[in-house]
């Protein structure tokens, strides 16, 4: 009946996002979530902060084994994550926060063993 006029389909996963930002009253914080879904352009995630549409966010997300390159790396996605979307969720203090994706940086991390 409706078509769907996503660009990118949405992968339902659950997975650890360090978000930094400011609040609607311009306080930094920082908070660890989980992810609600993904596509290869933006996330959407619940968060405690008080944020509004237009907010920029400072992203973090482990790379999957798959994509990371030698045999040791961890990687680290960080990006810039603009707030195309809030959604208060029910009654509770948490929203429900849509971001697209504005740049890319991955980190490699090896181990000191």
């Amino acid at each position: 009946m409706f078509d769907d006029r996503r660009r990118q389909k949405r992968v339902a996963v659950n997975i650890p996002i360090r978000v930094k930002g400011a609040d609607i009253w311009g306080n930094q914080f920082e908070e660890v979530t989980k992810s609600i879904n993904v596509t290869s352009d933006g996330a959407c995630f619940p968060l405690k902060h008080n944020i509004k549409p237009g907010s920029m966010l400072q992203l973090s997300l482990p790379l999957p084994r798959h994509l990371q390159k030698g045999a040791a790396p961890k990687a680290v996605y960080q990006t810039i994550g603009l707030v195309v979307r809030v959604e208060i969720v029910g009654t509770s203090q948490t929203s429900r926060v849509g971001v697209k994706f504005r740049t890319a940086k991955i980190k490699q991390y090896r181990s000191e063993s």
